[in-house]
């Protein structure tokens, strides 16, 4: 079950929500209309390390009722890569050009086409067996269609 609590909501219309989704948590911005709507999905600490001392930042916080350091000492791991992370950093070393569409697909690339072979038989042996969890936690490490 995926639950969503939203915690920021800038002048311009940016809005920033928590996603909890088995345990896992992931910050979800969603842009203004005017910049185009995109939806960017962040890994909790990515977001707490890249967005300190910015409104969202301190929103997050008080949704979450800890601290930055408490949240920091429960997020820490011993392994600072991921296998998700290894996983994606591999495909897109392979040429693959599949991207995150709002946090949540994958698709081909809309002008480079096609993924390489290797690539794309690495996708289908490494990830396409997964779960829609264990797929999303490797999506979430490749280029969003918003960062074009």
């Amino acid at each position: 079950m995926i639950e969503e609590k939203e915690s920021s909501i800038s002048s311009d219309g940016d809005r920033w929500s928590l996603e909890v989704l088995d345990g896992d948590m992931t910050v979800i911005h969603k842009a203004n209309e005017p910049s185009g709507g995109h939806e960017t999905l962040t890994p909790l600490p990515v977001f707490l390390g890249e967005r300190a001392g910015k409104p969202e930042h301190a929103a997050l916080l008080q949704v979450l009722g800890q601290s930055r350091d408490e949240i920091e000492d429960q997020l820490q791991t011993h392994e600072t890569e991921t296998q998700s992370l290894k996983i994606a950093t591999e495909y897109l070393r392979l040429g693959g050009r599949r991207q995150a569409k709002g946090g949540r697909q994958h698709c081909q690339h809309p002008t480079l086409g096609r993924c390489p072979s290797e690539a794309d038989a690495y996708w289908q042996t490494h990830v396409a067996p997964l779960t829609e969890k264990e797929q999303r936690d490797i999506m979430i490490h490749l280029p969003s269609m918003s960062d074009r």
